[in-house]
């Protein structure tokens, strides 16, 4: 008994792939925000546990504890160090706690004036400069592109962090 042939017409071939192609088409930049959404999250939550990292090892080590960035640059990365001297820069032989490389390309991260270059936690937990003045100031997260909301890491003389959102503008 013969069977019958079965399978696709031309015409219902091309309609799968127009359907397939349009919802790839409207898929895509949602992706891609959902990407980006997803590093500047990763990243503020590899900050604050790098500053929290920090702040406890001053306090257990009684040494002062820096989280300093990478030539100027937060984007390229950040080194924790225990600062054995006080001269608030890492020099050889002094420990290297956590180490985060370069963030993902247009990744913007930017410090106010006193924590542009570090943060430093002193022997009792709070954030001061080697001179003695207090360290406040506020980190802020965005993509390149000005459209996800930014987001904020402030810290305070105590030491403590928080985490906020902010407008794109903040950039």
């Amino acid at each position: 008994m013969a069977g019958i042939a079965r399978g696709f017409t031309l015409i219902e071939a091309l309609v799968a792939l127009t359907l397939i192609a349009l919802l790839v088409s409207l898929g895509v930049p949602g992706m891609t925000q959902f990407i980006r959404a997803h590093q500047l999250n990763s990243a503020s939550l590899a900050l604050l546990t790098s500053f929290s990292q920090a702040r406890q090892a001053s306090i257990t080590r009684r040494v002062p504890v820096l989280v300093d960035n990478q030539g100027g640059n937060w984007s390229a990365g950040w080194r924790v160090f225990a600062d054995q001297n006080n001269n608030a820069r890492w020099d050889e032989g002094e420990e290297v706690l956590a180490e985060v490389g370069p963030q993902p390309d247009r990744l913007i991260i930017m410090g106010n004036a006193p924590v542009r270059r570090y943060v430093r936690y002193t022997p009792t937990g709070r954030t001061s400069m080697p001179n003695g003045a207090f360290q406040a100031g506020t980190l802020v997260l965005c993509h390149a592109d000005g459209k996800l909301p930014a987001r904020k890491l402030v810290i305070s003389a105590t030491g403590r962090v928080r985490r906020t959102k902010g407008p794109p503008e903040d950039c």
